[in-house]
Formats: C-alpha cells, structure tokens, sequence
C-alpha cells in the first residue's frame, strides 16, 4: 500500500474528470462492506466522513454566494 503522500500524489496526477470514479469506486465498495454488515465500523466511519465533508463543503459553496 502506498503512503498518504503518495496516494495525494496519485490523485493530482489523474486528471480532473477521473476523481468522480474515484469517489463512486471508494462509495461503491463500502457501500457493499455496510449492506454485508450494518456495524462494519470501516464503513460507517466512511460514510460519516463523506457526510461531514460534503455538508462543510456545501456550506463553503454558499459562503461563495
């Protein structure tokens, strides 16, 4: 496995357009880890990750207004 450098360099290195199958394959497979079991806490932590990101980053986008 690679570090968290080296990951962060990865994603830079793909072009924009490919970060959203990025995040749908991340979603994807945790997604079936949760419905495998509810209390896969990997998962859940995951999803409540996703959530926090994407409400601080809505509420940035509205600040933007």
């Amino acid at each position: 496995m690679n570090n968290a450098n080296d990951l962060w360099g990865k994603l830079g290195e793909l072009p924009e357009e490919e970060h959203i199958h990025v995040l749908t394959k991340l979603f994807a497979t945790y997604e079936v880890r949760q419905q495998r079991d509810a209390d896969d806490q990997c998962a859940v932590e995951f999803f409540r990750h996703l959530d926090n990101a994407i409400e601080q980053t809505a509420g940035c986008n509205l600040n933007r207004r």
